[in-house]
Order: C-alpha cells, then structure tokens, then sequence
C-alpha cells in the first residue's frame, strides 16, 4: 500500500496557518490576563516614607501645643466654666488658681523687688470691653495686675489670655492684643497725670511675634512723655518669661 503525501508546498503553506493561530490565540490570552489583573489583582502603591513622618510629626506639635498651653483647668475653662453664672463655686476656684499663679510669676516678683507698687484703679466703666465682656472663663478671667513706679512713671499691667481669645489656633487675636495695650496706655496715663479722665487721641500697633493664647503677658510702658494736658506713650507687650516683644505701640492721649 502507497501512503498518501501532500506537497511540499501545500504542507509548507498548512504549518504557517498553524503558526498564526497560535499567535492569535495566545495574544488573545495575554491581552485578557493583563486587562484581568490590571482591574481585579493589582498591587496598591506604597506611600512615600516621609508620609507616616508627617503624621508623627504633626500630632507630637500638635501634643506638644496642648500640654504646653492648655492644663486640665484651663480646658474645663474653654469647654464648660463659660456657661456656669460667675458666683459659681467651680469658677471661682478657677480664678482663684489664675490669680495665685499670676502673683507667683518672677515677672511679678521683679517688680516688687525694683521699686514697683501695686496699684488698684477703679476700673468702672472705661473699657467696658475688657472690665465685662471679655471677663468670663477661657478669655480674660482674672482683673490685671496693675503696677507703678512713681519715680521712673512706669506702669506695668499682668494680663492672663486664656484660649477664646483666639483668631488662630493657639495664637491670640491681634485686635485683643491692641484691646491690652490700649488698656494699660489708658491706665497709665491716668497714673502719670492723677487725672480719672482722659480721650485717646491716636494709637499705632506693631505686631512682631505670634502671642500665643492661655498664658500670663506683661504689658509695660518704655517711654512717657508729660506735657501737661498732653501725654504720649510707648508701650510693648512681652511674653511672661521677658525673653521676648510680642507687640510695640505708640499712643497720644489728652486729659482735662
């Protein structure tokens, strides 16, 4: 018996179609496994290094701000002894630490030792804005400290800001800072003349460094100028250590 055989070229031209369909067949296979893997199995990027860093470093700035400038009284302060009536017992114990604290300040204790005298104006009604409003837990809470010294005309007020006080996070409201200066200004002139009356003519603030809230500031006169019915003063406001000038001033006032 003879076996049957194709062409040589027929069987040439047989194996390359075969060729071609496996082609086609396996690229068909391949571009489904890559569209597969590419929406059902792939690999989430890793994120950068520096990211987990940022977030450590963030909340121990963070961590750092709060127990620094905020202890648990002030935060009960903030949170809770504002809608509590002002006789209550919890606020007043509350001004009563602030008050000690104040008194305890080397600021406080320099003064004392270097010719100052505590002085107790009656406030009444000459800035209603800080004798009232603002006097409440978690802002202005305590009455300043106001002190004197008769030979150098110098007046010092201590001034605890507590955190409503804010226009940034931690960081004391720029127009509260001018509300201080301008209210130990006033208080000084009053001091310097022995007059209870006097008008602002003009005020100029220069702010030099973020104030941050919750804490005691020394608002201080530098210079006085006494020209009878006409005073003018340059005040600053420092930090309660004195290491550092958080805000500048200068103001003319009139009296008579």
């Amino acid at each position: 018996m003879m076996a049957y055989k194709y062409p040589v070229g027929a069987a040439r031209r047989q194996l390359q179609a075969n060729i071609r369909t496996c082609k086609a067949i396996v690229n068909i296979l391949v571009r489904k496994a890559s569209y597969t893997t590419g929406r059902q199995f792939a690999v989430a990027r890793r994120p950068p290094k520096w990211y987990g860093l940022g977030i450590f470093g963030a909340s121990f700035g963070l961590g750092w701000l709060i127990t620094q400038h905020l202890s648990y009284a002030d935060l009960m302060a903030w949170l809770f002894y504002d809608q509590l009536p002002a006789d209550d017992e919890k606020v007043r114990n509350y001004q009563a630490g602030l008050l000690q604290r104040a008194h305890e300040l080397p600021a406080t204790k320099d003064l004392f030792e270097s010719g100052f005298r505590q002085v107790f104006p009656e406030r009444g009604q000459r800035n209603v804005l800080i004798n009232q409003t603002l006097r409440r837990p978690g802002a202005l809470s305590i009455e300043p400290l106001f002190f004197y010294n008769p030979k150098t005309k110098t007046t010092v007020g201590i001034y605890h800001l507590g955190m409503r006080l804010t226009g940034y996070p931690f960081l004391v409201h720029g127009g509260i800072l001018a509300t201080v200066l301008s209210d130990l200004m006033r208080e000084a002139v009053t001091f310097v003349t022995g007059t209870d009356y006097e008008v602002t003519e003009h005020i100029k603030i220069s702010y030099c460094f973020p104030t941050l809230a919750n804490q005691f500031v020394v608002v201080r006169t530098t210079r006085v100028e006494d020209h009878g019915n006409n005073v003018r003063l340059e005040a600053e406001i420092i930090n309660q250590s004195g290491t550092r000038t958080l805000v500048r001033a200068k103001g003319s006032f009139t009296t008579g």
